[in-house]
């Protein structure tokens, strides 16, 4: 797998889901995240409240390759068993994505108390000849929740890693929030102060007149994928919304920010 390109991370940062893509141009070294699934997010999060960044988003994300299939239909029984050994979702049959040239089957658990929501997507698509399938589990939430609720979180995401993933998978995160447009004094200030706390180098900025997206690496956490020959496992993403009583977004990601500019 090739090296992610400088264009590729600065300019065309992408929605959760879209990431997708981008797995296959990883380079990726390192352990999995951290043994608590959820622990790079409360490090995220911890940081944003430091600095009054009202969280409004976060994203965890893992994907992986299950099989591959010589004829159509093969897949149907892998398929069958995925939704007998996950009762608690909710699956929409599996069906032709012929946009894609693919087929593909979500299913949703949502938990009100918390507004937490598992997204499961089984996809089969072709490639070199052959069928193959591949899963992506998405966990996804719009608020801060309690350490109790943390710890419920992080038990269900980890048996649910266990259960439906071979390898040991590696897991994406990425937050969002709005600060006020007090901000807006110095993109690049606010930037280091966040990059700070994560103790992160710099490794390749994108400065526009209100944006500012920053690739870095930290030691504190062990995972890591390569760009231009450099580590970098964490990006830093700022930007100013215009008008009157315009907010600043501010995404934090690791290894790559996966929201819209």
């Amino acid at each position: 797998m090739g090296n992610i390109q400088r264009k590729d991370i600065m300019q065309y940062v992408v929605y959760c889901i879209a990431l997708l893509g981008l797995y296959f141009g990883i380079s990726w070294s390192g352990e999995a995240t951290d043994h608590k699934s959820t622990g790079e997010l409360a490090k995220i999060i911890e940081v944003m409240d430091k600095h009054e960044i009202e969280l409004t988003d976060w994203t965890l994300y893992t994907r992986e390759h299950l099989n591959s299939w010589k004829t159509e239909g093969e897949y149907e029984e892998e398929f069958r068993l995925l939704k007998e050994n996950t009762p608690e979702f909710t699956w929409e049959p599996l069906a032709n994505d012929e946009l894609r040239g693919q087929k593909k089957a979500v299913a949703t658990r949502t938990y009100h108390d918390t507004r937490v929501t598992e997204t499961l997507t089984y996809i089969v698509y072709p490639h070199n000849e052959q069928l193959h399938s591949y899963l992506i589990y998405n966990v996804h939430g719009e608020k801060k929740v309690t350490e109790d609720q943390w710890q419920t979180l992080d038990w269900i995401i980890q048996n649910r890693l266990e259960d439906l993933f071979q390898n040991n998978t590696k897991i994406f995160t990425c937050v969002s929030g709005n600060s006020s447009d007090k901000l807006n004094f110095g993109f690049k200030k606010q930037a280091d102060a966040l990059l700070a706390d994560f103790s992160a180098q710099t490794i390749e900025s994108l400065k526009e007149e209100t944006f500012i997206s920053i690739s870095a690496y930290t030691n504190i956490w062990n995972n890591s994928l390569t760009t231009n020959n450099q580590n970098m496992n964490l990006q830093v993403a700022i930007r100013a919304t215009q008008g009157l009583g315009g907010k600043t977004t501010v995404t934090i990601g690791t290894p790559i920010i996966t929201t819209e500019y």
